[in-house]
């Protein structure tokens, strides 16, 4: 998935921790909904622990 590209409900669940560490890494990432566009964005705050790694410990295993 590029820069500028839309990702789908699909292509997020099978991508999970691609598409955090490119909202990470790369920029926001636009995610393709029935009810809307959501974007996902990264903020830093070094106050608290990484959310990204925490989410990415806690997601659902296929």
């Amino acid at each position: 998935m590029e820069m500028g590209a839309i990702w789908t409900v699909k292509d997020v669940e099978e991508n999970f921790v691609r598409v955090l560490e490119m909202a990470r890494t790369v920029g926001p990432q636009r995610i393709s909904h029935d009810t809307g566009i959501f974007v996902l964005k990264i903020e830093d705050d070094f106050t608290k622990p990484d959310a990204t790694e925490l989410l990415m410990k806690l997601r659902p295993k296929s």
